[in-house]
């Protein structure tokens, strides 16, 4: 665009969000990005990224607020990374989340008319984070807990500064604040050089028993830990403390070792009445309330009557797999982490759950191989990591089809790439159930059904 040049300032009308939640606007026929406006404002922004069919710019000043802007709760909205959409109303933040979903499904996987019902909110959307992963950075000369600004790895949200975390939990937020002043009495113990020993410190509870897990990032140094864990211990707030070392890029999460400093290395937690085991790199849902609305809709879907052979591939520590099992002839789990799969299997004995089983492994390699042996599964429930399903496993649901697919997605991007490819190997998209696990942040899951007439194929 001739003449605009970063640092330019322009005035604009906001007229949609985009994907990551920033506000979207126009600017002499090409699109402009602009974090923190909502549809509605009319904003002064400076140009920060010139490309050849979009724009990026830092808003300066809100002209005209639209109708849809609010205050946020947190004084940190806008400097932390952690929250997206803290000034939109929930409702608002719902409608904009079905929409993305919507959105997706037509854009990327061209699926039109597809049924997207309206997405499941909260009644309090906050404090609901069970986890939380702390970057530790030097802050004055002492090592600090604390955040990254968006979209970068400067300090944006300090722990210190006493401003609790809106989206996590209560108790957590205590927890931090105790961590960090401890982390400036062991200054000396913890400082290696130019960097902190401890590279993150991350917090997880189990909300249903009160359990507390801490788990400390560090290459070595296990004496000093000890020291730490020790007066983590003494605080009351903690059921245990793990050490892990750091991961290599591109490296599974379980291949990092894990040192138990404190405690058990693992902690409990309830799901309705089913029971589970976590242990430090096992993932588990991080919002323990629509966690259960988000089971009790895959629980819908599979539409088990107790005949079922259930395959729940990506299974982590079980939760989906058990939660089917009680109304399933048998479950299978696949999962790549191996202490995960441990955990898996620990926690069906836990729950009494003998028709359920777990296979470590990847699922693009434990599936095709299981049709071949076994045959395929009643219901496949598919609930990958956010870069979707290994398009492998696609192509062996086209070549074996599965009656009924349960797909739990964390990306609606990719969710509608693999949604529009198992449309295209004749499965039907039955409907789609977006869940809001996520408030104040763009992120949304969902649910979506799939079924494969007899006749495809």
């Amino acid at each position: 665009m001739p003449g605009v040049q970063p640092g330019e300032q322009v005035v604009l009308e906001v007229e949609d969000l985009s994907h990551s939640g920033e506000g979207v606007g126009r600017w002499q026929g090409r699109v402009v990005f602009v974090p923190l406006a909502v549809p509605g404002d009319r904003v002064r922004v400076t140009v920060v990224e010139v490309k050849k069919n979009y724009l990026r710019a830092r808003l300066e000043e809100v002209i005209d607020p639209g109708p849809s802007r609010c205050r946020p709760e947190c004084p940190s909205f806008g400097s932390c990374g952690g929250c997206h959409i803290q000034h939109l109303p929930y409702e608002c933040q719902l409608q904009y989340k079905t929409g993305r979903v919507r959105n997706s499904l037509e854009r990327i996987g061209r699926l039109g008319g597809i049924r997207v019902l309206p997405a499941l909110g909260m009644n309090h959307p906050w404090h609901y984070r069970n986890k939380v992963r702390f970057h530790v950075m030097l802050r004055e000369g002492r090592p600090a807990l604390g955040l990254y600004a968006p979209d970068s790895h400067t300090p944006g949200y300090w722990v210190g500064d006493g401003t609790r975390c809106r989206i996590l939990d209560r108790e957590l937020n205590e927890l931090a604040l105790i961590i960090d002043h401890l982390l400036g009495q062991y200054r000396d113990e913890l400082l290696q050089g130019p960097a902190p020993l401890i590279s993150h410190v991350t917090l997880r509870r189990a909300v249903a028993t009160g359990e507390t897990m801490v788990v400390l990032a560090a290459g070595g140094g296990r004496p000093r830990l000890g020291k730490l864990a020790a007066e983590l211990a003494g605080t009351g707030r903690v059921t245990t403390v793990v050490q892990q070392t750091a991961v290599l890029p591109g490296r599974e999460p379980d291949d990092g070792r894990t040192r138990t400093l404190y405690g058990r290395g693992y902690i409990t937690d309830r799901l309705g009445d089913l029971v589970f085991r976590i242990s430090a790199a096992s993932f588990y849902q991080v919002n323990p309330v629509q966690t259960r609305v988000l089971y009790e809709k895959v629980g819908e879907y599979a539409g088990l009557t107790g005949r079922e052979r259930v395959v729940d591939a990506y299974c982590g520590v079980g939760t989906i797999a058990l939660f089917l099992a009680r109304q399933a002839r048998e479950v299978l789990g696949m999962e790549l982490s191996s202490r995960a799969v441990a955990d898996a299997r620990q926690n069906a004995r836990l729950n009494g759950l003998g028709n359920a089983s777990f296979l470590q492994g990847a699922v693009e390699k434990l599936l095709p191989r299981l049709f071949r042996r076994d045959g395929g599964p009643d219901v496949l429930v598919l609930d990958p990591p956010r870069r979707g399903c290994h398009r492998s496993v696609l192509e062996t649901l086209a070549r074996c089809p599965v009656p009924r697919v349960v797909y739990v997605s964390c990306d609606p991007g990719t969710l509608a790439r693999d949604l529009g490819l198992l449309a295209g190997y004749g499965y039907r998209v039955v409907e789609v159930q977006p869940v809001d696990m996520f408030p104040q942040t763009c992120h949304v899951e969902c649910v979506s059904l799939l079924e494969r007439p007899a006749s495809s194929g």
